[in-house]
């Protein structure tokens, strides 16, 4: 398994923390990433016959050399997101996303037994074929966790992986080949190529089906270039989830959650919280204990131990800004925090806004920082309204007194995945098959068994085991 990246074509790569370029990124050119593709296409069909058994066994001891050796990708990582207690967090999901990947396989890749046809003496039975190259094209918020949560199942459906990691985050994509590498049958059956947009169009335009975690903007591009190749493309894009806090929701609870889920990984998540929709007779008492909790949240450049760490990417720094300033044009009301702080790198105040409504940015377009918008509702046919209105549907939120009032509400949300007496599990929770709703994402799910599942292509194989006709029974007589 290697980086291909021999191209003397190079990119400045800034460090988030110090704000500085402290490293070169070599591209991959158009010709290294055709002969990535072609390297796997001609080992994918060693490694699909190796069967679930032998590709399980594989994975396995993949998942124990992350485990075991993993130190150089986790400093990697580190550099990479400015984020150091997230990168520890990042290695060890992969336990995760291994263990659930080998319990669902063995289903998803049993073998069906010859069934009877509709017509008498027919037979069939249906193979899954999986694609022999998968392009992963992964994002910079979350660089490990979200380029091996699409690459674990598509291994295990038996397809190769060509992955391109985000140029914000490309630092660990060396020690993450060096991974791949101590597993003989995975490092024959994926790459690693490097570099911008340009570099992932190349992907497209030389693998079988096409994976993306990102914007909406870069899904579409994505998207529209693999609708001309005919082949599929999964798409994973933004979100602006919503919570709805009914009256008789639990006021600690409600504000423990809330905060977590909007500053956590300083609001780069796309499950992250970006509106809060709160009965208004419980209004004011949300604020107030959201203004104690905030007071305790401390940036990284002022205490390594903080809660909320650098923008990986600057310019993010400049849309939220934007959505504050837009916020408070249109009379919005800064509560709490508000303020950008650069110490090299970029941090985010954490942010409190109240008197906010649907024509401010901040409530209509991703975020991506620790902002929280804080609105009130006067009925439940209200919130519900206010938390369908949007461009997205990734996930949303319920807190309210009861499992069987926050399930009502839960049943008219327009989003793939519900939290219910909770916010934001979506983040933790992959057993469950869910998809995004309208600019959120295309394509079968990534969770539950539909993550292996969605590598796969249906062949129908019919035989007839009784008579058959001749020209005597055939058309007019």
């Amino acid at each position: 398994m290697s980086v291909e990246t021999t191209s003397i074509d190079t990119l400045p790569i800034r460090n988030p923390l110090t704000g500085l370029v402290d490293y070169q990124l070599a591209v991959s050119s158009r010709a290294e990433v055709a002969a990535a593709c072609a390297a796997v296409r001609a080992a994918q069909p060693a490694w699909a016959a190796l069967g679930v058994e032998g590709r399980s066994q594989a994975i396995r001891r993949l998942g124990e050399v992350f485990a075991n050796r993993g130190a150089a990708l986790r400093a990697a990582l580190m550099i990479d997101t400015g984020r150091e207690r997230i990168a520890h967090i990042e290695l060890g999901a992969v336990q995760g996303m291994v263990a659930l990947g080998l319990a669902h396989a063995p289903q998803v890749l049993a073998r069906e037994d010859w069934r009877p046809a509709s017509i008498p003496g027919i037979f069939g039975r249906c193979e899954r074929i999986p694609y022999p190259v998968v392009g992963v094209i992964a994002p910079w918020n979350f660089p490990v966790v979200l380029s091996m949560i699409d690459t674990i199942p598509a291994l295990l459906a038996g397809c190769g992986v060509v992955l391109k990691p985000s140029e914000i985050t490309p630092r660990h994509a060396a020690p993450l080949a060096e991974i791949f590498a101590e597993v003989p049958e995975i490092a024959t059956v994926t790459r690693i190529v490097c570099g911008p947009g340009r570099t992932g169009a190349d992907l497209v335009d030389h693998a079988d089906a096409i994976v993306l975690t990102g914007s909406v903007r870069t899904g579409r591009l994505v998207a529209e270039h693999a609708a001309r190749r005919f082949i599929p493309a999964f798409l994973e894009l933004g979100g602006k989830d919503a919570v709805i806090v009914t009256a008789n929701a639990d006021l600690e609870r409600a504000a423990t959650t809330v905060l977590r889920a909007s500053v956590l990984a300083t609001g780069q998540a796309c499950q992250s919280l970006e509106r809060v929709y709160v009965d208004r007779r419980i209004f004011d008492a949300l604020r107030a204990k959201l203004l104690t909790r905030l007071a305790a949240v401390r940036l990284t450049c002022d205490d390594p131990r903080g809660h909320i760490g650098p923008f990986i990417m600057a310019q993010q720094a400049t849309v939220v800004r934007e959505h504050i300033d837009d916020a408070l044009a249109r009379g919005a009301r800064l509560e709490f925090g508000g303020k950008i702080v650069e110490r090299g790198g970029l941090w985010c105040e954490p942010t409190l806004l109240t008197q906010v409504d649907h024509t401010m940015r901040v409530m209509r377009e991703e975020t991506f920082g620790p902002v929280i918008p804080l609105m009130p509702f006067d009925s439940i046919d209200h919130a519900i309204a206010l938390a369908n209105d949007g461009d997205y549907g990734l996930s949303a939120n319920v807190l309210a007194g009861d499992e069987h009032e926050a399930f009502a509400i839960a049943q008219r949300l327009d989003a793939g995945f519900i939290s219910l007496n909770d916010v934001s599990m979506s983040s933790m929770i992959s057993d469950f098959e869910w998809e995004g709703f309208r600019f959120s994402g295309l394509g079968r799910s990534r969770m539950g068994p539909a993550g292996i599942a969605r590598y796969l292509r249906s062949k129908a194989v019919v035989v007839n085991r009784g008579p058959t006709g001749d020209l005597a029974t055939m058309g007019n007589r």
